[in-house]
């Protein structure tokens, strides 16, 4: 059975977006630029296994390159349209990027305008539960898992049957951010797992549902034969 087409609506329907929890905040510092041929970038993309910690500095880097808002437009949707790296349909950006670690027991979530992290304090599985859960598939050992969350009714304010923009939207997001993880010489893993329930005590409404994850760390220590030391 196929799924229903999505469309434009005939008449939008505002949307007020949706108001997270937050703690303290994180700035970010912005990445310098390196010089690195685009074509060596995309040949030296791989899922990775293996993941050490990853620093502040590359989480940022990953997290400019691949999501932060490069310019604003207002909109009758009830919220501005932007643009990113990475595209959306109808420049809405429904996608929210989360963060944990095994040295955090908390989530973060990136703030795109401003790029920094800011605490999630309540509302969302636990960093450690959810690392159990995507452990069958692959270990995270000490990388960083990130989450994509999807306010859907960002996408839905503007299109009728928005489900398969949002999951094209979240593809889209995964591949570049496995592209820019190449570009930084990072280990970068796209995972099954959706998180679909992981917000699900954050709102009643339900207006936020994951649609995606991933693993990024460093690359494991080597020794002296060559051979990966597990950090």
């Amino acid at each position: 059975m196929q799924p229903p087409e999505p469309r434009p609506r005939s008449q939008v329907q505002p949307y007020h977006p949706f108001a997270w929890p937050s703690g303290p905040s994180v700035g970010l510092v912005p990445p310098e630029d390196i010089a690195q041929s685009f074509c060596d970038v995309v040949a030296a993309r791989r899922s990775a296994r293996t993941f050490g910690p990853l620093t502040m500095t590359d989480l940022s880097s990953l997290l400019w390159y691949s999501s932060r808002v490069l310019a604003r437009q207002g909109s009758a949707l009830g919220f501005d349209l932007s643009q990113r790296p990475a595209p959306s349909a109808g420049a809405i950006h429904p996608i929210h990027l989360l963060a944990c670690s095994s040295a955090h027991d908390s989530w973060q979530r990136y703030d795109p305008d401003r790029h920094c992290l800011t605490e999630v304090p309540h509302g969302l599985l636990a960093p450690r539960d959810a690392m159990a859960q995507v452990a069958p598939a692959v270990d995270p050992q000490q990388g960083t898992l990130l989450w994509l969350a999807a306010e859907v009714g960002k996408t839905a304010s503007k299109y009728e049957n928005p489900e398969s923009l949002i999951w094209r939207d979240a593809g889209a997001l995964i591949a570049h951010l496995g592209i820019v993880a190449s570009y930084l010489g990072l280990h970068f893993c796209a995972l099954g797992a959706t998180g679909a329930t992981w917000g699900a005590e954050l709102d009643e409404a339900q207006l936020i549902c994951g649609v995606g994850a991933a693993l990024v760390g460093a690359p494991p220590c080597t020794d002296v034969s060559g051979h990966d030391v597990k950090l």
